[in-house]
């Protein structure tokens, strides 16, 4: 099935300018949230965001992800959508960087972002020179044992996406069974305060 990116950035700078939780008290089960039907808590790394390195609205929620793990009091993890050939590089470029370390820098996955969705330099900074700048080795200078865990990285990732049935992104997802509607939320605070109340649901 042909799978669209779903464009949300008027919703994401709702999130983004709004900050009080209101009224909303819990999240509800088909409004806020669904379960994922067949659910990989094993394999989960608790919450996570589905995204790809081409959709633009997934950039701009990388932005404002370290306030709602701060909110949420949960740490947020990344997977990178693995569904069609284009996605499969982007991910191939993304797990590339993320083996080499505990955790990207973000400044380091804004500009991945932003020469990826550009598809040429930017202010001469090309994706070996970026790799450079952060010490990391470019994606045609990986050993042979560092491309073994970038395949590792992306039959996971294709797994779970599909597994998810990750049909829009960005998408996020706690503990592998539930799957958050972010068009229901109307700020950072709300959306903060589901993943909080699902991620103590899975403890």
């Amino acid at each position: 099935m042909k799978r669209v990116y779903v464009i949300i950035k008027s919703i994401l700078t709702v999130l983004i300018l709004c900050q009080a939780v209101g009224a909303y008290a819990s999240p509800q089960k088909g409004k806020h949230y669904d379960k994922v039907e067949d659910c990989f808590t094993q394999e989960s790394l608790g919450v996570e965001k589905f995204f790809s390195l081409t959709c633009r609205p997934c950039w701009k929620l990388s932005t404002i992800l370290p306030t709602i793990s701060e909110q949420s009091k949960q740490p947020i993890y990344q997977t990178h959508v693995v569904f069609n050939d284009v996605t499969r590089a982007a991910a191939t470029l993304y797990y590339s960087a993320a083996i080499q370390v505990k955790s990207l820098p973000h400044d380091f996955v804004s500009a991945l972002f932003l020469l990826v969705q550009a598809d040429a330099s930017v202010a001469g900074t090309t994706l070996t020179s970026l790799f450079h700048r952060y010490q990391l080795t470019p994606i045609n200078q990986l050993t042979a044992e560092q491309q073994t865990q970038v395949r590792v990285q992306l039959v996971r990732a294709e797994k779970l996406t599909a597994q998810a049935h990750i049909m829009q992104i960005p998408t996020i997802v706690v503990d592998g069974r539930y799957k958050i509607n972010m068009r229901a939320h109307k700020s950072i605070p709300e959306l903060s305060e589901t993943i909080k109340q699902l991620a103590e649901r899975s403890s």
